[in-house]
C-alpha cells in the first residue's frame, strides 16, 4: 500500500475513531471516578452488578465480553473496595452470584449523575433522532462484530 492508500483507510477506519473516543471517554471519567474512589477500568463491572443483582459472574464476563480472568480480578478489586460482595450458589457451588454492596448503592446517584455529564458531552449538538441512530448502529457494529467472533471460534 502506498501512502496515499494507508491515509485513505485511515481516514475512513471506524476502529480508530471508536478507540480515539475510548480512549477519551476515559480521560473525560478519570477524575470524577477517583473522586468516588473508583476506576475506571472497574466502572463497567459495577454498574452491570448494579444493574443485574445476583448476577452470575460467569454472566457477568459473557454479557460484557470480558474474559473471565479479568473479570474475577476486577471484582477481587470491587470486593476489596467494599463495592461488591461474592456468594456460592446454592444450586450450583462452583458458582458466584454477584451482587453489590450498600457502599456500592450510596455511590450510585452520584455515579449516574456523572454518567449522565457524561453523555450530555458526547451527544452535545445531536438532537434525540440522531442520538438514537448512532446508539442503533452501535448496536449493529457490537452484533456484527460478536457473530464474526463466534463464527472464528468455530
Amino acid at each position: 500500500m502506498t501512502p496515499q492508500e494507508i491515509e485513505s483507510f485511515h481516514r475512513r477506519s471506524p476502529g480508530r475513531r471508536l478507540g480515539m473516543l475510548h480512549r477519551l471517554s476515559m480521560a473525560y471519567m478519570t477524575c470524577p471516578l477517583a473522586d468516588m474512589g473508583l476506576t475506571k477500568g472497574r466502572i463497567g463491572f459495577l454498574i452491570t452488578v448494579l444493574q443485574h443483582e445476583g448476577i452470575v459472574q460467569e454472566d457477568l464476563s459473557n454479557l460484557l465480553f470480558i474474559d473471565p480472568a479479568a473479570t474475577a480480578r476486577a471484582l477481587k478489586h470491587l470486593e476489596s473496595d467494599g463495592l461488591v460482595r461474592r456468594d456460592e450458589d446454592p444450586e450450583d457451588r462452583r458458582r458466584k452470584l454477584v451482587y453489590s454492596t450498600a457502599r456500592a448503592r450510596a455511590l450510585q446517584p452520584e455515579l449516574m449523575a456523572m454518567l449522565t455529564r457524561y453523555n450530555e458531552a458526547l451527544f452535545d449538538g445531536l438532537d434525540r433522532e440522531a442520538q438514537d441512530r448512532f446508539l442503533d448502529m452501535l448496536d449493529r457494529l457490537v452484533a456484527n462484530l460478536r457473530k464474526g467472533v463466534e463464527d472464528m471460534e468455530r
